[in-house]
C-alpha cells in the first residue's frame, strides 16, 4: 500500500510535468516564426472605422464586399491605439511608425492569437507579416516536458 511520502512524490513529479508544460509552451510561443509570405490569407482580420466612428475589424477576404455594404468608412483606425471586443475574438491595434508596416494587429482569444502588421498604400492594405499559433504549441511542449521530466527523473536514480 502507498505511503505519503510515494504520493508526495508522485505529486511533486506532476506538478513538475505541468510547469514544464507551461515553460516550454511559453518559449515555443516566444520563438514561433513570423510569415514572411506577402499573400494576404481570408481569415487575417484588420481595423477600420465603422459606425459611428468606433473600431471595428473587417476579415481581408470580406474586405470588398464590406465596403460595398457601406460596413466601415475607412481602413484607418479611430485611434492609434485602442481594442475591441468582438463576438470571437478581442481585437487590439496600435499603430507604428518609423518600421516596415504601419499597423499591428492583434486578435486574440482563450485559444489562440494572430498578430498581423500591414501598411496601407492609399486604403489598399499591403500584408508585410504575421503570426498565428493556437492550443497546437501543446502538441509541442508537451513531449518536450515529457522527455525534460523523464530526464530528470532519470537524474535523480543516478544519485541512489
Amino acid at each position: 500500500m502507498p505511503n505519503a511520502n510515494t504520493f508526495r512524490s508522485i505529486f511533486g513529479w506532476m506538478m513538475g510535468f505541468v510547469a514544464m508544460i507551461w515553460v516550454w509552451a511559453v518559449a515555443l510561443i516566444m520563438a514561433w516564426p513570423w510569415e514572411k509570405n506577402p499573400a494576404w490569407e481570408p481569415q487575417l482580420k484588420l481595423v477600420a472605422t465603422c459606425k459611428d466612428n468606433e473600431a471595428c475589424s473587417v476579415p481581408y477576404g470580406k474586405l470588398a464586399e464590406a465596403k460595398t455594404q457601406g460596413l466601415y468608412s475607412s481602413l484607418q483606425p479611430p485611434e492609434p491605439i485602442g481594442e475591441v471586443m468582438e463576438s470571437d475574438a478581442w481585437l487590439r491595434w496600435r499603430m507604428e511608425t518609423g518600421k516596415p508596416w504601419q499597423f499591428e494587429v492583434t486578435s486574440s482569444s482563450w485559444n489562440f492569437e494572430t498578430i498581423v502588421r500591414y501598411r496601407l498604400d492609399g486604403e489598399t492594405p499591403v500584408l508585410v507579416e504575421f503570426k498565428h499559433y493556437d492550443t497546437k504549441i501543446l502538441l509541442y511542449a508537451i513531449p518536450l516536458a515529457l522527455m525534460m521530466v523523464g530526464g530528470m527523473f532519470l537524474r535523480s536514480l543516478r544519485g541512489r
